[in-house]
């Protein structure tokens, strides 16, 4: 799963959305005894199994041929570059067959190892193209060479390549890498959810006469009526992984220094910048800088929380509230919707986007097209995401759909990386300019999500209704924000006290994490009990310095969203222009020429956090409104 350029990263916010889950969807069936007719076509890929192991050892044996070929001359380097467009192609097809296989049954270890083996083949290529184009013959390519070797197409991947030719490192090194930083990083991440599991299946936790599995069961507390059960269950919850924090922090800062390790074998000073700057295409002080700037706004957050509080004090009666009462129902909890029903909200909810983005979403979830994996099972690996390349069929996974808000949320979120892909596809772009910064990825993922909420508010009659979905996007709105500032400045924190040596041990990371806890969050400094929560942050064990991302993307989002509302009319125009365009340009520069704004951290911080107080502002009308 590392280092695959379009990899769904998504976790974090699926864990967000999925933590609040009710237990009426536990029995639940959104596919109302149909699942079967909901099933995968593997077909689009490949007929056979054996069509696709035929096919991978000829294309194997391609692929070394094309890269013992050392001829890299300008008159025969447009060939040589869409020989390595397909090549990039049909090994993302086998990637994403073997990917399928395996997370329909994470015990398949033959396709988990056929997967990481062809994302290796391609690492391993994409580094010897890397390495041919820094050729100083290239470093001064004019136009009327350009022209003239119709090299047109290409120049953005190639002026790309130069621009990062101190961080090209020989194709043998990157395999030598791959193989002994790659396979290490595997075993932490391995060692990490062996544990986090071995706690969630043993823990019991007994209340009142009643059993709970905290890992399990979690949610069920933080909703129990019982103030007993939610503060001692959640306590038990804390409690049982802080008991196993020593491993959990070494393993944390075995996998800092190995990816600072491997980041300054390529030319990099740590493992963030090396991160920020593929991913995010900002150095490391700018992401400092953004990180402050919302540190600044951190008393937005408490004020959100405070007034939360009063709230459920309102409704409950409870004299003081706790972090693990923030979670109360409070005057309405939507039923789970069936798989037809989300989907016709879905569409209604994306028609702002144009008929053209609705008509392509509605075929993705339309289960005849077998481009949907969401009816769950057993032995299926956790993840949510959507799939796809251009020239290479769009799969929507999910690890499970159970009708629930937060459900709906990833089947929308997860929807829109397919759709952007095919949207790419359709355009015939140069394939390599399909993959991007990840923030911007995420942030038409965002903007998804944002109108989802504002259609399930419209369409609620009652106050106690559209205050739910209200405070959802607020909820959403904050985690993306903060949440993510949060993290962004604990992972942060972390590499840069493994790479001077200040963080060593639990004691050092616990106190890191307080010290930033303690500036965001209104409950943390009277809640010992929490120390160790940073334990079940997966991302930053299964996708490091992924977070952050997150948070370029809300902003970016915000002013989408900003932007939707201010011209309608025009807005689906310009926005479908710049999904179907690809990346052959920077982040900036394409957010300039299809939407008309460049990334001012300042600006869109202040809007972000406007969209913010506008919504709870709205939050507070429909609390008092007269029931």
């Amino acid at each position: 799963m590392r280092g695959f350029p379009f990899k769904g990263a998504t976790l974090v916010l699926i864990t967000f959305l999925l933590i609040g889950e009710s237990c009426m969807a536990q029995n639940f069936d959104p596919f109302e005894g149909k699942s079967s007719q909901y099933q995968l076509n593997l077909f689009r890929y490949f007929t056979t199994p054996k069509e696709e192991s035929n096919t991978l050892n000829v294309l194997l044996d391609s692929v070394k041929k094309f890269e013992n070929n050392t001829a890299w001359d300008l008159p025969v380097l447009a060939e040589r570059l869409d020989q390595y467009e397909h090549f990039s192609i049909e090994l993302t097809r086998h990637m994403l067959y073997e990917k399928l296989l395996y997370y329909d049954n994470k015990n398949d270890t033959t396709a988990r190892k056929r997967m990481n083996y062809d994302n290796s083949v391609s690492s391993e290529l994409r580094a010897t193209v890397n390495l041919a184009l820094t050729q100083k013959e290239l470093s001064t390519l004019t136009e009327a060479e350009t022209n003239q070797f119709h090299l047109d197409k290409f120049s953005y991947l190639i002026s790309t390549i130069q621009k990062n030719a101190s961080h090209t490192i020989p194709a043998t090194s990157t395999k030598i890498i791959n193989e002994l930083s790659g396979s290490v990083l595997d075993r932490l991440d391995d060692r990490y959810d062996a544990l986090m599991d071995n706690i969630n299946k043993n823990l019991v936790f007994d209340s009142i006469g009643k059993k709970f599995n905290p890992g399990t069961g979690i949610t069920t507390m933080r909703h129990s009526k019982n103030a007993y059960i939610r503060e001692t269950g959640v306590k038990a919850f804390l409690n049982a992984y802080a008991q196993h924090e020593e491993i959990f922090a070494a393993t944390l800062i075995d996998i800092a220094n190995e990816e600072n390790a491997s980041a300054r074998l390529y030319n990099y000073p740590d493992a963030p910048a090396r991160m920020y700057d593929k991913r995010l295409q900002v150095s490391e002080d700018n992401v400092k800088g953004m990180l402050n700037e919302l540190n600044l706004h951190a008393d937005v957050l408490k004020t959100y929380q405070q007034a939360q509080a009063e709230q459920i004090k309102h409704v409950t009666g409870l004299k003081q509230i706790h972090s693990w009462d923030m979670d109360l129902p409070l005057n309405y909890t939507p039923r789970p919707q069936n798989f037809v029903s989300a989907r016709k909200s879905i569409l209604q909810a994306l028609r702002p986007l144009g008929k053209d983005y609705v008509s392509h979403f509605a075929d993705l979830l339309d289960p005849t097209q077998g481009k949907l994996d969401i009816t769950g099972g057993k032995s299926r690996v956790t993840d949510f995401t959507g799939l796809g390349y251009p020239g290479v069929p769009i799969t929507l996974y999910m690890k499970s759909f159970n009708g629930e808000t937060g459900s709906i949320r990833v089947l929308i979120h997860e929807g829109g990386h397919s759709i952007h892909r095919l949207l790419m596809s359709e355009n015939h772009i140069v394939p390599t300019n399909s993959s991007g910064p990840n923030f911007l990825f995420e942030s038409f993922a965002i903007l998804n999500e944002f109108l989802l909420l504002d259609e399930l508010t419209n369409s609620s009659r009652s106050s106690d209704s559209k205050a739910f979905y209200t405070k959802t996007f607020i909820d959403d709105l904050a985690d993306q924000l903060f949440t993510c500032a949060e993290e962004g400045t604990f992972e942060q924190g972390i590499y840069d006290g493994v790479s001077a040596g200040k963080i060593k041990n639990q004691k050092d990371i616990d106190s890191l994490y307080a010290g930033i806890m303690s500036k965001y969050d209104l409950f943390f400094k009277d809640e010992p009990e929490r120390h160790a929560e940073w334990i079940n942050k997966r991302l930053i064990y299964d996708d490091p310095i992924y977070n952050v991302n997150y948070l370029y993307a809300s902003l970016v989002a915000c002013k989408l969203y900003e932007l939707l509302h201010k011209d309608p009319e025009n807005f689906a125009i310009h926005y479908n222009a710049l999904l179907r365009n690809g990346f052959n340009a920077s982040a900036d520069d394409l957010l300039q020429k299809f939407m008309n704004f460049r990334i001012d951290e300042t600006q869109m911080v202040e809007g972000a956090i406007g969209l913010m107080s506008k919504k709870t502002t709205e939050l507070k009308l429909l609390y008092n409104q007269p029931k």
